[in-house]
Formats: structure tokens, C-alpha cells, sequence
């Protein structure tokens, strides 16, 4: 990713102006456009209009019904040197090229009359012929068309022949029966509206672009003044702001206080700013309080695991007793869990082993259960009947319960000289009996309510027996019930199968085992359990 400092950036002035400029272009050039078309249209009607009307006025001298009588005879007469005089006053007095007469034929033309005087070049007389020497053939059959196309062009415009850049007009007359008889044209000189328009272009231009230039000089002073500027406030507070270490000068940041009084969205942005940084202040301040407060729980409470931890018996090794072998484990789901384990000598036969599962987690959870853990210890240590115990245990933790919690509880008293043991269970798990020759079975018989539920419940003692070499395995329910990413759960019949899979006879390598199929089962799914493990086995 590129480095945002080193991004080249256009100011947003700058952008404004480039664009300004640009329109301003456009704009100019579509003025000058339509001026320049608009102008061009009327100076060409005004000279189809001017040499039209000259025509039309030619037309009035020429004696219609004689025409045939000149062109037989060839003399002219009173009207016709009237007719030649005129011409030459309308071509001299209007600057026209040539003011001419004359009778199309399919060869040529038959001169009848023109404006020109004897002498000057161009000049023809009465009876004249112009063939293809003298025009092109095309010339000659458009003039044709003009005695038999009542539609024909009657104003031509032409820029390509040896004449120059003409316009010229024609009006046919007709005898006093209709018939064609004489075309009359008029060419006039067009070479000046060249730099006619060229000059109307520079002006227009000039008018355009002064127009342009001041409008854009007050649009851009209005635009720095009501946008730029008030913008350029917003991003030096906002940089200023940005670029303020706040690791460093946390106690020095204080928020923006943009003043801009735009009476817009600029305006409405610049409170938006202020009111977010202000947020942001105290945002930092709620999180750097929340932040200290975090770590003083969290090391309150990796000191309360650590308590926890101590709370529960880790040596499982009693070097003069050879009767048995022991292993536990827990692994709780939070800094501090609610699950435990204890054991201990009720006498020299008699060794005591207990599981419990607290509801809930957290420091609660730890305080509740260790008030459970050391209640029932002393009951036990009593000598009381294991029924009784929990009976005591159940009434005494109801009565300390302000916290609305619950406690499952197995105990089990084990003679270890002759595996007899009498257990009772608060709705526990059943503990799995794991017999030397492999075979598993599940601890049955009566089951009470959960302790610190009902004051008044009542529980039952069961008695069982173990042989030497067989093991009994306590266990959480958070081996039963972890679950993995399509929310299945591990299940007793799983854990069950894997027992008895085991070949080696081993309390610690069996808790290892378990725990680690459980791990592989849940896929690094987050389990919200404790799981906690006891085995014990009496030996040969």
C-alpha cells in the first residue's frame, strides 16, 4: 500500500479554478460558435435580399416583347441603349460585378445586354455567344433549368470558380403568354465577408472572454471566501487534530472548536467536527478508565486462579500408602472457574473423593465453591454417613447463597483395603467404572437433587464395590457437553467408547487422552465450561 504521506494531492482551489477556466473555454468557444453562425446566416440573407432586389429592378427596364425583335435584327433602338444605361448605373452604384441579360441555350448563352461598359474585360454586346470557351457545361445547364424548373435555385453562392467568391441572382421574364424569354442575373463580389466575420469573431472573442474572465474572478472569490476557505479550516483543525500523538499528550488533547459561519453544509460540517471530536475526547478518556480498570480485574483475577488453584490438592503421590493411585485435573473456561475436585483421609481404611461443577463463572463461581469444597471436607472429616453429609452440605449452603447459585456433587468414601465404597450424588454425572479387564460401566443408583437448590431436599447413600485394578473415573460435564463449529456435542457415549479403547490401565494417561480428543473434537471451538477430571484406582 502506497505511503499516504507521499500521495501527491491537488487542492481542491486548484481544482475549482482548472475547472472554472475549462467552462469558461466551452463556454467562450459556443458563443463564439453561435455568434459567429448566427452573423454569418444574416450577412448572407442580407446579400441574397440586396442582390435579389437588384435584379428585380433590372428586370423592369428590359421591353420584354421586343427581345426577339433585338436578337433578329440586331440594332437596338431608344429603349434598348435606356436599358443599357441603367444596367451600367445599378452595377456601378452597387458595386455589383457584372449586371447581364442574356438567353440560355443548350451550347451556351446568347448575350442580350449588360451592365459593363465597351472596352472594359468582360465585355459582350447584343447577340453575343458564350459557349463551354467561357463556362463550364454545368453552369450552362443550371441556367437551363431556369427556363424549365420553376423550382430552380434562383440565388447561387459559389467560392471555386475563376470569378472568385460570388453570389448571384437570377429572375426570369416571361411574354405576355408565360413563355421564358430572358434570364436577367447579377453577380456580386462576397470576398469582403471573410474578413467581416474574422473581425466579428476577434470581437465577439474579446467580449466573451473579458465577460468570461470577470465573471469567473467574482465566482472564484465568492467560491474561496463561502467554500475554500471555510473548508481549509475544517482540514487544519481536523489535521492538527489527527496528528496529535495521543499516547504522549493524552492530557493535553482537547477538542475542536471550529469557528465557521457559513449558514450552509460547510457550517453544519465544521459543529459536526466539533461535536465528533469532543466524542472522540471522551471516548478515549471512558476507554483509557475502562482500560485501567480491565487490567486491574484481570489482575485481580489471574491472582484469584492462582488462589483457586491452591485450593485444590495437586499432590497426588502418598509414598506409605500402596493401595491406591490418583489423578485429577481442571481446566476452566474462564480466568476463574466453578468446577472442583478434592481428596483426603477420612482414616487410616477410608479415603474420601469429591467432584463438584458450581453454576455459573467467575469469582463467584470460585468463592461458592470454596465454601462447598471445605463444607463438605468438614463434614466428611465428621464421620458422618456420606447421605448426611450432603444433607448438612445442602442446608448449609442454602443458607450462605445470597447469590442464587447451585452446586452438582459426587462424594465417594472408599475403604481401600476392600473397594467398598459408599458415595452419594446431587445430580452429578455418573461417575464411569473402568474394570481391569477393560470393561466400562456407568455408576448407577440414586440420584438427589443439586445442592443449594431446595433446603429441605434429602439425598441417599449408595454402596458399591470395586476390584483391585479397577478405576473410577469422576468427571464435569464440560467434557460431555463441549461442543464443536456444527454445535455437537461430545456425548457420553463418545467418551465412553474412547475408555474403553484404552489398553493401558493408566489414571493420568487416561485424563491426558480424554482431554486431548476432547480438544480435537471441539476444532478450536470456544468452550464456556470447565472440565475437570478424577480418576482413582485401587491396586492389585
Amino acid at each position: 500500500m502506497k505511503d499516504q504521506k507521499n500521495i501527491r494531492r491537488i487542492s481542491l482551489k486548484t481544482k475549482f479554478a482548472s475547472a472554472s477556466m475549462i467552462l469558461a473555454l466551452v463556454l467562450s468557444l459556443v458563443i463564439v460558435l453561435i455568434s459567429y453562425f448566427s452573423y454569418r446566416d444574416s450577412m448572407f440573407k442580407r446579400y441574397e435580399e440586396n442582390i435579389t432586389s437588384l435584379v428585380k429592378t433590372a428586370s423592369v427596364f428590359v421591353p420584354v416583347d421586343k427581345v426577339n425583335q433585338y436578337y433578329e435584327t440586331g440594332q437596338p433602338d431608344a429603349d434598348y441603349e435606356l436599358l443599357i444605361k441603367e444596367f451600367q448605373t445599378l452595377q456601378e452604384q452597387n458595386h455589383l460585378e457584372y449586371l447581364y441579360a442574356y438567353v440560355p441555350t443548350a451550347e451556351g448563352f446568347k448575350v442580350f445586354g449588360q451592365g459593363t461598359t465597351p472596352g472594359m474585360a468582360g465585355h459582350f454586346g447584343l447577340g453575343d455567344f458564350l459557349g463551354t470557351d467561357y463556362y463550364p457545361q454545368e453552369d450552362i445547364d443550371a441556367a437551363n433549368r431556369l427556363f424549365t424548373d420553376p423550382d430552380a435555385p434562383k440565388v447561387v453562392i459559389t467560392n471555386e470558380s475563376e470569378f472568385g467568391y460570388l453570389i448571384s441572382a437570377f429572375n426570369v421574364l416571361k411574354d405576355s403568354e408565360g413563355n421564358p424569354v430572358l434570364v436577367v442575373g447579377a453577380d456580386m463580389s462576397m470576398k469582403e465577408i471573410n474578413s467581416t466575420l474574422f473581425k466579428y469573431i476577434i470581437l465577439v472573442s474579446s467580449i466573451a472572454a473579458l465577460i468570461l474572465i470577470l465573471f469567473i474572478t467574482i465566482y472564484l472569490l465568492f467560491l474561496n471566501k463561502s467554500i475554500i476557505d471555510p473548508l481549509q479550516v475544517i482540514v487544519d483543525n481536523a489535521t492538527d487534530f489527527v496528528n496529535t500523538n495521543v499516547d504522549e499528550n493524552l492530557s493535553e488533547i482537547v477538542a475542536l472548536n471550529i469557528d465557521v459561519k457559513t449558514g450552509d453544509e460547510i457550517e453544519i460540517l465544521a459543529e459536526a467536527f466539533n461535536k465528533m471530536t469532543s466524542d472522540i475526547i471522551r471516548y478515549i478518556n471512558e476507554l483509557t478508565t475502562v482500560t485501567s480498570e480491565r487490567e486491574r480485574i484481570e489482575t485481580e483475577l489471574r491472582i484469584a486462579t492462582l488462589i483457586q488453584e491452591g485450593m485444590l490438592p495437586r499432590n497426588f503421590e502418598y509414598p506409605d500408602r500402596n493401595e491406591f493411585t490418583l489423578y485429577a485435573s481442571m481446566r476452566a473456561a474462564k480466568d476463574v472457574g466453578g468446577d472442583f475436585y478434592d481428596f483426603f483421609f477420612v482414616d487410616d481404611d477410608h479415603f474420601c473423593i469429591t467432584i463438584g461443577d458450581v453454576s455459573g463463572k467467575g469469582v463467584p463461581a470460585a468463592l461458592f465453591m470454596a465454601m462447598a469444597k471445605a463444607t463438605v471436607k468438614d463434614l466428611v472429616l465428621r464421620r458422618l454417613p456420606v447421605d448426611e453429609v450432603m444433607t448438612e452440605a445442602n442446608v448449609t449452603l442454602c443458607n450462605n447463597n445470597e447469590q442464587g447459585m447451585f452446586v452438582t456433587l459426587l462424594i465417594a468414601i472408599i475403604n481401600v483395603k476392600t473397594g467398598v465404597f459408599q458415595w452419594c450424588d446431587a445430580g452429578h454425572d455418573p461417575a464411569i467404572i473402568w474394570k481391569k479387564d477393560g470393561q466400562v460401566e456407568m455408576l448407577t443408583g440414586k440420584k438427589g437433587f443439586v445442592c443449594a437448590g431446595i433446603e429441605t431436599a434429602k439425598y441417599k447413600m449408595n454402596e458399591s464395590k470395586i476390584e483391585k485394578g479397577d478405576i473410577i473415573y469422576l468427571y464435569t460435564d464440560g467434557i460431555p457437553e463441549a461442543n464443536n463449529t456444527k454445535k455437537e456435542f461430545y456425548g457420553l457415549e463418545r467418551l465412553q467408547t474412547l475408555v474403553a479403547a484404552k489398553k493401558e490401565h493408566d489414571i493420568k494417561a487416561l485424563c491426558a487422552d480424554i482431554l486431548e480428543d476432547v480438544d480435537e473434537f471441539a476444532d478450536q471451538e470456544p468452550q464456556f465450561d470447565d472440565i475437570t477430571m478424577l480418576g482413582f484406582k485401587l491396586e492389585a
